[in-house]
């Protein structure tokens, strides 16, 4: 017997009975699940990566958005996700760094060292766009989930202009993350109802603003879109809805789930051989899978 599987579905079911019984009790902690990030109190794998990186910090909106930056040669941003930093994406750096490329990595607003607890997508969008551009436009940007989400937005409305992006666990829509997170939570129909409209309240606008296969489609850059297929949080089926709107190029893994794939050398490996070609002349369109 699973003791954690059958730990987490007893969860599921009590919360789903609760937020029956009190929706809006249970929709406020679900709008404030997906705008207030929790502390990230994951092991940090790749610590030691950034060693020798010079820090450097930006305001936007009144908040702190530090960044850090090594190497010399083309400039590779890296985005982290949801309740991530930027040590994340430390798998990168070395790589990056041994084949000539000038690495940057932020933490963005209420994740890491970023300032402030409550984390709205515009803020995001808006502070990746800021800090490429104090970077003065990388070359290049590899991003992940909700980090992958607001690079798309930056482009299409802050005005980022990266020669090429990496989108690593990307979802489709905010709409689609926000249900997978209440889906986990285990909340009644009424109460994603009634979080899914306080969470439009606070944005100003409906979470249907932002979609990444939209964005992706008016794009005119290289774009990779890497996902594996076990992904639990944001279903492969979402990649290809993505990948079906742009002229993206896509990689598949068969695991990785949605965060261990940024720990998987073949994937990295190959999204550098990916970075290196917007420099040469760029493959025809399509799908590819890692074995």
């Amino acid at each position: 017997m699973n003791i954690k599987a059958l730990g987490a579905n007893i969860r599921m079911a009590t919360v789903g009975a609760l937020s029956t019984v009190f929706p809006s009790y249970f929709a406020a902690l679900g709008a404030q699940a997906f705008l207030r990030p929790r502390t990230n109190n994951s092991t940090r794998h790749w610590e030691s990566e950034f060693d020798g990186f010079k820090r450097s910090d930006i305001c936007v909106e009144g908040q702190r958005v530090p960044f850090w930056i090594k190497g010399t040669g083309p400039m590779v941003l890296l985005v982290h996700g949801w309740e991530r930093d930027h040590f994340a994406m430390g798998g990168f750096v070395g790589p990056l760094l041994s084949a000539g490329y000038t690495v940057a990595a932020l933490d963005l607003p209420a994740h890491g060292e970023g300032s402030g607890d409550s984390a709205p997508l515009p803020l995001l969008a808006k502070s990746i766009a800021e800090v490429a551009g104090r970077l003065n436009r990388p070359c290049a940007i590899v991003a992940h989930s909700i980090g992958a989400a607001m690079t798309a937005l930056a482009i299409e409305t802050y005005g980022l202009k990266p020669d090429c992006v990496a989108l690593v666990s990307a979802p489709r829509t905010a709409k689609d993350y926000a249900m997978a997170q209440a889906r986990r939570q285990g909340l009644s129909s009424d109460a994603v109802r009634q979080m899914t409209n306080q969470i439009t309240e606070v944005l100003g606008e409906p979470l249907e603003r932002y979609r990444v296969d939209r964005a992706l489609a008016s794009l005119d850059m290289p774009i990779l879109l890497v996902h594996a297929k076990d992904d639990a949080i944001v279903p492969l089926a979402d990649a290809l809805e993505n990948l079906q709107s742009s002229s993206a190029r896509s990689l598949w893994l068969p695991s990785g789930g949605h965060n261990r794939i940024l720990g998987d050398r073949h994937m990295i490996d190959a999204v550098l051989e990916w970075i290196n070609w917007p420099l040469q002349d760029p493959p025809a369109a399509g799908a590819r899978e890692i074995a």
